[in-house]
C-alpha cells in the first residue's frame, strides 16, 4: 500500500514532506497555525467546555429531522422491517467506518474542513466541496425550521386546530376531513382533498402552479425563517463554547418528547396496525437495487457524513480524546433513534388509520407530507391536541437547530482558520454575516413556489456528491497518505491502531460500496417531481449544476493548483509534489507533534515557540499582560501582529 515517502536517515514524520509552506496553492489550505493559546490576544483555538458538550453535539447533529420523517418512510416504502437489513450493511460498510475517519482526521489536526487538507493540499477541493454541500443544506435546512415554527404557532388554536378544518378561507371546495367529517361542497367523492393537505399547500405555502410562478411572498414564512436564523445566530454566536452549552436542551429534549409520544402512540386504538406495517419484513422487496440504494443515501444523510461537520465538531476536541469510543457511540445511538421514532411515527399512524378506516398505506406521505400533512393530522385526532401539537413540532425545530448549528459552524470554522490568530476575534462578525447570507439565500424558498425550490434543492444539493467526497478522501487517506501513517497518528492520539476491519473498509469496502451506489442512481435515475409537478428542464439543469458543483470543485482545484504552483519541474513531478502533506501538517500543539513523531515548528511567521529565547519572550509577554512587567510593545495586538 502506499505511503507518504520520508527522507532517508531521518526516521520522524514529516522529514519527506513538502519543505516549504506547499508553495501556498491556496492561501486557506496552509495558513499557519498558532500552537499555543494567547487568551489576550485573541490567538487561541477553541476547546469544547466538556467532553459531554462534544458528545451532545454530534447527537444532536446526527439526529435530526431526517431521523422523524425519512427514516419511516423509507421502511415503509421498501419492505418494511426488511429495510433494515440493507440499511445495517450500509451502516457497517460505510457509515461507521467513515464516521471514525471523520472524527480521527478532525481531531488530530484540530483544524477545519479545509485546513486540514494541509495532509494533501492537491485535494484541497474536497474541502471545499464539503463546505458547498453543508452551505446549500444549511440554507434549505432552515427553511424547515421556519415551518416547524409556523406550526408550532399555529398549534394555539381553539377550540379545534386550524389545520384539520374545512371551514377557513383557504380552504376549497374539494375539501374534505375525515375526522370531523366536515367538506366545504356536497359531500366526498373523486378529487377531494384532505384539509390538513390544504392547509399545508394554500395557507402555508399559496403554492403557485409552476416553479417559475414566484407569485410574492409568504410573509409569515419570512418571518419565520428570520426568526430561525436569529436563534442560529445567537446560539452559535460565541463559537463551540456558547453552543455545546445549547444542546444539553436541543440534544435532550427530543428524546423526552419521543419518548412521551411513543407511550401515548402506543395505547391509542390502532397502534397495533400501524407497528405491524413497520415492524413486519417483505424480504421479496430486497432483490431491487431502490432499498440499497435508499439504504446508502439514509446512512449519509442522518450521520452527516461529508459535510465536513464532523470534521470541525472533532477539531475543538482535547487531543488524546477517545474519538473511537465516540463514533460507536454516536453513530449506534443515531441508528436506534431511527429505528425507536420509526415506533413513534407508525403506532400514531396506525391510529389514524383506524380512526379514518383507511389503511396504513394510505395515510402515509413521503418526505415533508409526514411531518407536516400525515402527523399534524394524526395529532389533531388525540385529546389535547393543541398540547401535542406544540410539543411535536417544538421537538421538531430543536432537532433541526442541532444540525443546523453544525453546518453552519463548519463554513466559519473554515474561514476563521483561514485568519491570521490575531484576527480570529473577528469569529462573531463572521458568524453574524454568514447567518445574514443564509437567510437571504433562503428567502426565494418563502415565495409562492418555494415549496418547488426547496424540492429542488432538498433533491440535488446533496445527493450522489456526499458519496464521491467520501470515496475521494477515503482513497486519498488510505493511498496517498498511507493507512500505516494514518493508524500511527491515531495511535498517538488514542493509545492503539483501528483494527483490520477498519483498516480494510477506508481502503477498499466503503469506497466500492459508494461506486456501487454513484452507479446504481444513475442507472435508475429519477427526474426530481413535486406531487404530479414534474420539473421542467430548466429546473433540472439548475439542479444538476447545483449537485455538481461539490463534485466536480476537486478536480477544478487540482488543475488550478498544478497550475499555480511555484514547484518546477515536468507536470508529474509537480503532482507528486502537492500531494505531499505540508510541512504545518500534523497536530496543532508541539507537545503533542513530538509524542506523535512530528518535527517542532519553528517561529517562522506563525507563532511556533520552539527555543528557549522565544519562549522567554512568551513568557515576558504574559507576565507583562498580568502587570507584572512592563509590555514590550504599546498593546498586545500589536505584538502578536510582529510575530506573525
Amino acid at each position: 500500500m502506499q505511503t507518504t515517502e520520508k527522507a532517508e536517515g531521518d526516521p520522524e514524520k514529516g522529514s519527506g514532506y513538502s519543505d516549504s509552506d506547499s508553495d501556498v496553492t491556496t492561501p486557506i489550505a496552509t495558513t499557519p497555525i498558532a500552537t499555543f493559546q494567547m487568551e489576550e490576544a485573541g490567538a487561541g483555538r477553541e476547546e469544547w467546555g466538556s467532553w459531554l458538550d462534544f458528545i451532545l453535539s454530534c447527537v444532536g447533529y446526527a439526529v435530526g429531522l431526517g431521523n422523524i420523517w425519512r427514516f419511516p418512510y423509507l421502511c415503509y416504502e421498501n419492505g418494511g422491517g426488511a429495510f433494515l437489513i440493507p440499511y445495517l450493511i450500509m451502516l457497517i460498510c460505510c457509515g461507521l467506518p467513515l464516521f471514525f475517519m471523520e472524527l480521527s482526521f478532525g481531531q488530530f489536526a484540530s483544524q477545519g474542513a479545509l485546513s486540514v487538507w494541509n495532509i494533501s493540499p492537491l485535494f484541497t477541493g474536497v474541502g471545499i466541496g464539503m463546505m458547498i454541500v453543508a452551505g446549500l443544506v444549511a440554507i434549505y435546512y432552515n427553511v424547515i425550521m421556519a415551518w416547524t415554527v409556523y406550526y408550532a404557532y399555529k398549534s394555539f388554536t381553539f377550540p379545534t386546530l386550524e389545520w384539520i378544518s374545512c371551514d377557513n378561507e383557504w380552504n376549497t371546495e374539494y375539501c374534505f376531513d375525515d375526522f370531523l367529517n366536515t367538506t366545504r361542497s356536497m359531500g366526498r367523492g373523486e378529487g377531494q382533498v384532505r384539509a390538513t393537505e390544504e392547509f399545508w399547500t394554500r395557507k402555508v405555502h399559496d403554492l403557485s402552479e409552476t416553479i417559475g410562478d414566484f407569485g410574492g411572498m409568504n410573509w409569515h414564512l419570512l418571518g419565520c425563517l428570520a426568526l430561525s436564523w436569529l436563534v442560529v445566530g445567537l446560539c452559535i454566536s460565541k463559537g463551540v463554547k456558547s453552543s455545546g452549552k445549547v444542546v444539553y436542551f436541543t440534544a435532550i429534549f427530543p428524546y423526552v418528547v419521543l419518548v412521551i409520544l411513543f407511550f401515548r402512540g402506543v395505547t391509542l386504538p390502532g397502534a397495533g396496525k400501524g407497528l405491524t406495517f413497520y415492524i413486519v419484513p417483505k424480504f421479496e422487496d430486497l432483490w431491487a437495487i431502490k432499498p440499497w440504494r435508499d439504504a446508502a443515501s439514509q446512512i449519509f444523510y442522518s450521520l452527516g457524513i461529508s459535510y465536513g461537520s464532523l470534521i470541525t465538531f472533532a477539531s475543538y476536541n482535547k487531543f488524546h480524546n477517545n474519538c473511537y469510543r465516540d463514533a460507536l457511540f454516536v453513530a449506534l445511538t443515531n441508528c436506534g433513534t431511527s429505528i425507536f421514532a420509526g415506533l413513534v411515527i407508525f403506532s400514531t399512524l396506525g391510529f389514524m388509520a383506524e380512526s379514518s378506516g383507511l389503511e396504513v398505506r394510505d395515510v402515509v406521505a413521503s418526505g415533508s407530507g409526514l411531518a407536516f400533512i400525515a402527523y399534524p393530522e394524526a395529532l389533531a385526532r388525540m385529546p389535547g391536541s393543541q398540547f401535542w401539537s406544540f410539543l411535536f413540532f417544538v421537538m421538531l425545530f430543536t432537532l433541526g437547530l442541532d444540525t443546523e448549528f453544525a453546518m453552519t459552524e463548519t463554513i466559519i470554522t473554515a474561514i476563521v482558520d483561514s485568519l491570521p490568530p490575531h484576527k480570529r476575534k473577528w469569529k462573531p462578525l463572521i458568524t453574524l454575516v454568514i447567518c445574514t447570507i443564509g437567510f437571504l439565500a433562503g428567502i426565494i424558498m418563502v415565495t409562492k413556489s418555494g415549496l418547488y425550490i426547496f424540492t429542488l434543492m432538498d433533491w440535488y444539493s446533496a445527493g450522489f456528491s456526499l458519496m464521491a467526497i467520501a470515496a475521494t478522501y477515503s482513497l486519498v487517506i488510505s493511498w496517498i497518505y498511507g493507512l500505516t501513517n494514518f493508524s500511527e497518528d491515531i495511535e498517538a492520539m488514542i493509545g492503539f491502531q483501528p483494527g483490520y476491519y477498519w483498516k480494510s473498509s477506508w481502503a477498499a469496502l466503503s469506497p466500492m460500496a459508494m461506486l456501487l451506489i454513484i452507479i446504481g442512481s444513475f442507472a435508475f435515475y429519477t427526474p426530481a417531481y413535486y406531487g404530479d409537478y414534474v420539473f421542467p428542464p430548466a429546473a433540472e439543469a439548475a439542479g444538476w449544476i447545483m449537485s455538481l458543483s461539490s463534485f466536480l470543485v476537486i478536480p477544478g482545484y487540482m488543475l488550478y493548483a498544478v497550475a499555480s504552483t511555484s514547484k518546477k519541474g515536468s507536470l508529474i513531478e509537480r503532482i507528486k509534489y502537492l500531494v505531499k502533506p505540508t510541512k504545518e501538517w500534523g497536530p496543532l500543539l508541539n507537545i503533542h507533534r513530538k509524542e506523535a513523531g512530528y518535527p517542532e515548528l519553528k517561529l517562522a511567521g506563525d507563532l511556533m515557540i520552539d527555543s528557549c529565547h522565544e519562549e522567554q519572550q512568551y513568557t515576558d509577554h504574559r507576565q507583562a499582560v498580568a502587570g507584572d512587567l512592563p509590555p514590550p510593545y504599546p498593546n498586545d495586538e500589536k505584538y502578536v501582529e510582529d510575530l506573525v
